[in-house]
């Protein structure tokens, strides 16, 4: 190993897609496969049948035999587990393809990109055969389906559509002639347990069933490769007695009726998760603005205009569960044999597509199965029965994340990728770890041996043998903690059971060695060695079990002695020959996506019917609110307007907190915009009168979400975003206001919270230092001041308001003082890095220290409207309202022991902590004697409280002092 080069390169190459490496690390780390079975159907478990095993293929097999030049139509479906090397394999024939194929050849490689359908479209619309189809309006819709629209908005959208699936179903999904999937009854229970908030946040959390589906439709949110299936698990419906309870709190009665019905009843639960599936593919057809026929027709036309231009077409798709939502469409495509259809002069077409064997099984339809007849399974145990094509593997990553990448790129566009010319790294490290032989020349395995390689391999699971497994849980392991922590190595230690424990007893019998060398050299020894005690010399070098001493060495592990055994021989590896081909790669411009051209969909004119009937009828009021069909795109242009405002005014730079926009946004029906005469009640800053005005703005939303698909890229956006534009500034005055002023006074809440903040830490015991609230500090606000948990001999009415101080109320004023003044980095709008209006914030709790913390109830903005605000009257209120009772009560307490003690101790006598500490040694020696004369009052004496005494004299002297002229206590007497 290089390991320079290999600190900076090694995650680059060994990352989980191998569709997202680049061509050169690619080809550089391609080992040939060896055991594909070719197959003409599958059983009904999707296995290869046992007479096709005995016959496995190698990629060039399978290249011959279905990538030649032939007349005739061909599909071929690459099946296999997740993991075993379908992509790989379909990659390489590319490669190959790009140096064989003749000139009439168009090949089309769909990769699998970041494996969602978005990520698959924005590939075929940068095709050079795509991009030029005669079809302008056909592209323009891929292009607009391809957009990038918000993951929250995206989800709803998503989420939403089920519901309005399922409410213009009638229990058969869609299916005319077939059988009610669920009854009606159930159906409409169903809804209104969607549309239940609590329920709808369980189904959009996260790896919840959305999730799932936005992130094989939209976006893959990690580095890894996305598998999961895009639908609804039993778990999602499975409800326990629990979140029963809690749904019943706010649910309706439907709602409560069918989530009784799914409690404990996995039959039904399995209903209704196998109903909402079947809409699953509607859904997504719906989000991304395509009709299941779309994509037959782009592989339809793109047939025809080659078939125009006499060539042929090869289809290479990785996996067809990018295309989630359209794949059966595209599968028909890919299936439809020209012979079939003469008339449409379709091109020859070759098709290669991946998919998992689970998928497979499930997804696909049999009628769809019944019309493929080539089969080339992966097996997930590639490697089984061909040790050298495993180390091989190894070798070819090790040496690969050693080389510059200009190196790799140097030999693919100079050398051809020819094998002979194959680049191998120079090693800084790793001398003596044993090599691997290609082509003549030696590929160091550092970090692992030959032995290790193996090992490792058979301890894996079986079903995580495939490359993908092999490179995520074994190659980069391993490769990281040799890298940072070789002294140490190897950390990650299998559980084995040693057939020879000659070894094992050697190491462990041994004293001169701590546990911890003794358990790594065993391990070490027995993995990477050949668990011996077999000691040999090569070239003048000592060898332990198979490893040279020089490993130890760098390991900083000890040699034992060992079984002396004739010069070692046996460890010169034979590898065979393996010659590699390289595509050399285009660049293909981007395309440039083209207005879309305005199309008057449904939905547009029903929404303006709507608004147009709502102007001219006086008496006519907008549903917004339903979920009925005609008012379906004015609820969402309503959202879409408030979403708009609250995105794109800069409210830092028109003086408002983003707290206090915030404490609007988030408030259930506080929107900033509503529609006059709408049936759903709203506290709105603006109200859009029944106008043609209004109309024009409506308008621009509707065509923004329904035409635009969520953006402004349609016919004549310019105006109607100009519109938008100069409307939002007309009105902007007005909405800055009310985000921060009611009934024509400026709303204080800060003011409140900050003042319950200080009552809080004063009753936590952090104001202790302080006689006077006007001696207060803003920055005793700025630390974290957690609630004081230790038991304290206060009154019950004092903590009692220290329960309410440290409760959620307190909790959300505390958080409300740090948020407010708090600038947000980037797009955080909440945030734990706090970076301060400093300024500001120090002149607003100055302006509350100056109050003295005394606020009357006329003060108190307790008609606030928005609750999230008003929230911090009341709480003030409430600590308000108990502060007199708890004072009078700490002071009757504190009278009430004070006589205890007039009545005992001359209290103006105390003068030095010494006082304090000699009638504590006192009353220590009482109890010492009562117990020695077995007195009964000794059990009450409390070492502990007479340490703490003793350790707190100083205190408790100064509080006398303190307190005694407020009581007037003078020489022991109550005046």
């Amino acid at each position: 190993m290089n390991l320079d080069i290999a600190r900076k390169r090694y995650m680059d190459v060994l990352r989980p897609d191998v569709m997202h490496n680049s061509q050169g690390d690619f080809l550089a780390t391609h080992v040939q496969m060896k055991k594909l079975y070719v197959t003409e159907y599958l059983t009904d478990h999707a296995e290869v049948p046992e007479q096709d095993k005995k016959h496995p293929k190698t990629e060039e097999d399978v290249y011959r035999q279905f990538m030649g030049e032939k007349e005739e139509d061909q599909f071929v479906l690459v099946i296999g587990g997740s993991g075993a090397g379908k992509s790989h394999l379909i990659r390489w024939i590319n490669s190959v393809l790009e140096i064989k194929k003749s000139e009439n050849e168009i090949v089309l490689p769909i990769r699998r990109a970041d494996n969602t359908l978005k990520g698959t479209i924005r590939q075929l619309i940068e095709l050079p055969e795509v991009r030029d189809l005669p079809n302008r309006e056909l592209y323009k819709k891929l292009a607009s389906a391809a957009n990038t629209v918000p993951e929250k908005e995206l989800k709803e959208t998503i989420y939403y559509q089920f519901i309005i699936q399922i409410t213009n179903d009638d229990g058969k999904a869609g299916e005319e002639e077939g059988e009610r999937k669920i009854s009606n009854v159930d159906r409409r229970h169903l809804i209104a347990l969607l549309q239940n908030s609590l329920f709808k946040t369980r189904l959009m959390g996260d790896d919840g069933p959305i999730d799932r589906i936005y992130g094989k439709f939209a976006e893959n949110k990690t580095s890894e490769v996305n598998d999961k299936a895009p639908e609804f698990a039993r778990e999602d419906f499975e409800i326990d007695a629990e979140f029963r309870n809690q749904l019943f709190s706010g649910a309706d009665d439907k709602a409560r009726k069918i989530a009784d019905k799914l409690l404990g009843k996995p039959d039904f639960v399995d209903s209704v998760k196998e109903y909402m599936n079947l809409f699953v593919d509607k859904v997504i057809q719906r989000c991304a603005g395509l009709e299941p026929g779309d994509l037959t027709n782009v592989i339809e036309e793109i047939r025809q205009e080659l078939f125009r231009q006499g060539k042929t077409l090869t289809i290479l798709i990785e996996d067809i569960t990018a295309a989630s939502g359209v794949d059966d469409s595209l599968l028909d495509a890919l299936l439809t044999d020209k012979i079939e259809y003469p008339d449409k002069n379709l091109c020859r077409l070759n098709a290669v597509v991946g998919t998992t064997d689970g998928y497979y099984r499930e997804k696909f339809r049999s009628n769809t199965k019944g019309r493929i007849h080539n089969f080339v399974y992966v097996p997930d145990d590639l490697f089984g029965g061909n040790q050298n094509g495993l180390i091989e593997f190894f070798a070819k990553y090790l040496n690969t994340i050693s080389l510059y990448a200009e190196d790799i790129i140097k030999w693919v566009e100079i050398d051809k990728a020819h094998g002979d010319a194959y680049p191998i790294h120079t090693d800084t490290i790793g001398k003596g770890w044993g090599e691997f032989r290609y082509n003549g020349q030696a590929i160091n395995l550092f970090p692992f041996t030959k032995n290790a390689i193996l090992f490792l391999y058979e301890k894996q699971d079986a079903n995580k043998r495939n490359p993908r497994a092999l490179m995520r849980e074994i190659i980069e392991p391993y490769i990281r903690d040799a890298m940072e922590h070789l002294d140490e190595f190897p950390l990650r230690r299998p559980s084995f059971q040693a057939e020879n424990t000659q070894l094992q007893n050697a190491i462990y019998n041994n004293n001169f060695l701590d546990d911890a060398t003794k358990i790594r050299l065993s391990f070490f020894m027995y993995i990477w060695g050949d668990g011996t005690l077999r000691s040999s010399q090569r070239n003048g070098e000592r060898i332990v079990a198979g490893i040279p001493s020089g490993v130890y060495e760098q390991l900083g592990l000890p040699i034992i002695d060992g079984i002396q055994i004739d010069n070692d021989s046996a460890y010169q590896e034979q590898a065979g020959e393996q010659s590699v081909s390289q595509t050399k790669g285009q660049d293909e411009k981007k395309p440039t996506v083209e207005e879309m051209p305005e199309k008057e969909n449904e939905q547009v004119l029903i929404a303006l019917a709507e608004v147009d009937r709502w102007i001219e009828q006086k008496d006519y009021k907008l549903s917004i609110g339903a979920t009925t069909k005609n008012v379906r795109a004015l609820n969402d242009a309503r959202r879409n307007i408030n979403t708009y405002l609250f995105n794109t005014i800069d409210w830092l730079s028109e003086g408002i907190s983003v707290d206090a926009m915030l404490k609007i946004r988030d408030t259930g029906n506080k929107l900033l915009v509503a529609f006059e005469r709408q049936t759903m009640k709203s506290d709105a800053v603006i109200t859009l009168p029944a106008s043609i005005e209004s109309r024009k703005i409506i308008e621009a939303f509707v065509r923004w979400s329904e035409v635009g698909k969520k953006s402004w890229n349609f016919k004549g956006s310019t105006d109607y975003l100009y519109r938008v534009q100069r409307w939002s500034e007309s009105i902007k005055t007005s909405i800055v206001n009310a985000i921060i002023r009611y009934a024509d006074k400026e709303s204080e809440y800060f003011t409140y919270a900050a003042a319950a903040e200080y009552y809080r830490l004063i009753l936590n015991g952090y104001c202790k230092n302080y006689q006077n609230p006007q001696n207060f500090t803003a920055e005793m606000l700025l630390d974290k001041n957690p609630a004081n948990q230790e038991e304290n001999s206060h009154t019950k009415n004092w903590n009692d308001l220290l329960k309410i101080l440290n409760g959620s109320d307190g909790m959300e004023a505390h958080n409300c003082v740090l948020q407010y003044y708090n600038l947000p980095q980037g797009n955080a709008l909440n945030s734990t890095n706090f970076e301060y209006d400093y300024v500001s914030y120090n002149k607003a709790v100055r302006k509350v220290i100056r109050t003295g913390l005394h606020f009357t109830e006329k003060e108190l903005q307790l008609d606030d409207p928005v609750r999230k605000r008003r929230m911090y009257s009341e709480h003030l209120k409430k600590i308000l309202e108990r502060v007199d009772t708890v004072v009078e009560g700490e002071k009757d307490a504190l009278l009430s022991q004070l006589q205890v003690l007039s009545g005992m101790i001359d209290l103006n006598e105390l003068e030095v902590p010494g006082d304090i500490e000699d009638i504590v040694k006192k009353i220590g020696q009482f109890y010492s004697q009562a117990h020695t004369s077995h007195v009964s009052i000794a059990v009450h004496y409390d070492p502990g409280k007479i340490n703490a005494c003793k350790k707190n004299a100083s205190q408790i002297l100064s509080a006398i002092k303190i307190i005694l002229p407020l009581f007037g206590f003078i020489r022991g007497i109550h005046i």
